[in-house]
């Protein structure tokens, strides 16, 4: 999700989860392994990722190196401490603007 504000395209935020429906079936199963290494995770993670790469493209920006997969690790994470999705994503865009100097 890009903000609708004018000029916002020039500060793109990462939004972790466009793709909200699939993000929140995953959530909802059951982690089988400690780690990011299960499926769902993964899942989270590739998700994640993708709606990131996309968010930056539409915004006319290059990713910065490792934003993505910090960021959506820190998705994955927040869920298996049963974070909501919406939770998950604030935490981690708050991380993430933090450490790659990124404005809202």
């Amino acid at each position: 999700m890009v903000s609708a504000i004018p000029g916002s395209a020039l500060r793109p935020l990462p939004v972790l989860l466009s793709v909200a429906g699939s993000a929140l079936l995953l959530a909802g199963l059951p982690a089988r392994a400690q780690g990011l290494n299960n499926m769902r995770d993964q899942l989270i993670i590739h998700y994640c990722t993708l709606a990131v790469n996309a968010d930056f493209t539409k915004a006319g920006k290059t990713v910065p190196p490792g934003l993505a997969k910090d960021t959506c690790t820190c998705v994955a994470q927040q869920v298996n401490a049963r974070a909501t999705i919406p939770q998950a994503e604030t935490i981690c865009k708050q991380q993430a603007m933090g450490k790659y100097n990124l404005s809202p």
